[in-house]
């Protein structure tokens, strides 16, 4: 997906006739809007494919005046993978926009309820650099791309079988 705000510049090098593309770079704001609008569909429009349509919901935390970072704070859930035990749960998390988005990766922390995936640690934080297949964060991916490969991820037989166990005895991050 190719963002709206992302024009390219072409310009001639003064030591030759080649022509050079430069990108310009997005404002985080700018970005992280963008993707709030696609988060709750203003237009019909979605960064979510396939498999995964209907089964991600996220949006900005709820957020005063007073905040300091009113697009730093994001929430949502994902709903397990379907005809699977884990397709009952609904799986929160919260995600972590640092001041260097969207060269630098959104940070994702679930709340619960706990699963066995390689890619995230026993605090519920996620390393996305443990996600399979590799997943290598840049500045033209969106928060959706990262819940859609954990989502992927969560397809692993260990995770299916082991988070609906751990939810029915209440195991939460």
């Amino acid at each position: 997906v190719v963002s709206k705000f992302e024009p390219q510049i072409f310009e001639k090098n003064r030591n030759s006739s080649t022509t050079m593309e430069k990108k310009i770079k997005i404002p985080r704001s700018f970005k992280l809007l963008e993707e709030y609008d696609h988060a709750v569909g203003k237009e019909n429009k979605t960064l979510l494919s396939g498999s995964h349509r209907g089964l991600i919901n996220y949006g900005l935390m709820d957020y005063t005046r007073e905040s300091k970072d009113p697009l730093g704070s994001w929430r949502g859930i994902i709903i397990g993978i379907q005809g699977k035990q884990s397709g009952e749960l609904f799986y929160n998390f919260e995600v972590k926009i640092p001041k260097g988005y969207p060269e630098e990766a959104p940070v994702v922390r679930f709340k619960g309820p706990k699963m066995d995936l390689a890619a995230i640690d026993s605090s519920g934080n996620v390393n996305l650099s443990k996600l399979s297949p590799s997943f290598k964060w840049s500045g033209d991916k969106w928060i959706a791309d990262v819940l859609m490969a954990i989502r992927n991820n969560m397809q692993h037989p260990s995770c299916l079988k082991t988070s609906t166990q751990r939810a029915r005895e209440g195991n939460y991050f």
